[in-house]
């Protein structure tokens, strides 16, 4: 029971399927699971998370999806001993997942941060309302889960293959890109509000306003609303993954992190600096992609191709 709706949103985007007149996920019909990480409010508290990873580690998932960053703390600075707890707690439950052989796919956020040079965090903590600050952080600092190692992160991309004004970013973290939507530079003939649409419950716990009914002959009816953030992007590569695994069978989370890495279209870094008119969370500085066309910290290595995963796991699996 999805009391909040975001994971109804991000659950339809991989597995959606069957509905006359309604939208297809990535991979229409894979076997699905929604485990209760976050609350009806939308916080991903520290014990939901650590159970939300045992439980999916104890249950052999092939992937999980995690379009959110762990609460309180946007960033958990080492040098403080309450959030040093809280991401060694975190880490090691997602290590035991991906020790089961759980891919782990992450959104990289909406902070239009650089996760490899973090400077400033001005959300935290988040819980209760109205208590964050603006506080300086570091490479000390690390974000959960974006910034576990061996987490497969994603940034968002718009409709015109830009990253998206508000998308996170940066190397080593950064994997590859996906779409997340884009409704303020990147509107198009073919994306006239820029965003991702995707199912939602028919009670609309959250209240969207962008939101499309759709009944088929049958009489049945459902519910889809039109969203954006890196939240959006992180489902279409685990609706990818999903795919390899229904495809080839399972994966470790390394070979599946190659198979994706193989799977995408190589975006080249745009003119620096990026100015989608949107600064960093110090509200000055502007998005500096760096690196190569093959590999770089706004796209990783490249936009997820869907079809390529297939055509690229049928090859290997011929070789």
């Amino acid at each position: 029971m999805d009391d909040n709706g975001h994971g109804t949103h991000t659950a339809g985007t991989i597995a959606a399927g069957g509905m006359e007149g309604g939208m297809n996920g990535v991979a229409p019909n894979v076997r699905i699971a929604g485990i209760k990480a976050g609350d009806k409010d939308g916080y991903f508290f520290p014990e939901a998370v650590v159970c939300a990873f045992m439980w999916a580690g104890r249950h052999h998932m092939d992937v999980t999806n995690n379009s959110y960053f762990a609460d309180p703390w946007l960033y958990n600075c080492l040098n403080d001993p309450g959030q040093r707890a809280i991401w060694q707690a975190e880490t090691r439950a997602i290590n035991f997942a991906m020790g089961r052989g759980v891919t782990v796919v992450a959104a990289a956020g909406n902070e239009n941060d650089d996760l490899g040079n973090p400077t400033f965090d001005n959300l935290s903590p988040d819980f209760p309302a109205g208590v964050n600050v603006t506080r300086k952080v570091d490479k000390n600092c690390f974000v959960v889960p974006a910034m576990v190692p061996g987490v497969y992160t994603v940034s968002g991309t718009g409709n015109l293959n830009l990253k998206s004004f508000y998308s996170s970013y940066g190397m080593p973290w950064v994997q590859a890109a996906a779409p997340g939507g884009d409704s303020v530079f990147q509107n198009t003939t073919a994306a006239p509000n820029g965003r991702v649409l995707s199912t939602i419950p028919a009670a609309n716990p959250s209240g969207y306003t962008r939101t499309v009914k759709i009944c088929g002959e049958d009489g049945q009816c459902a519910t889809y609303a039109y969203l954006q953030g890196t939240s959006m992007a992180s489902p279409h590569v685990a609706g990818v993954a999903a795919l390899i695994a229904s495809r080839f069978g399972h994966q470790s989370p390394r070979a599946m992190t190659r198979l994706l890495n193989q799977a995408t279209d190589q975006l080249s870094c745009p003119p620096d600096p990026f100015d989608p008119g949107f600064p960093g969370p110090d509200g000055v500085t502007l998005a500096h992609c760096t690196g190569t066309t093959s590999y770089n910290s706004f796209y990783g290595h490249g936009q997820i191709n869907a079809l390529k995963a297939v055509l690229e796991g049928e090859a290997n699996n011929q070789d």
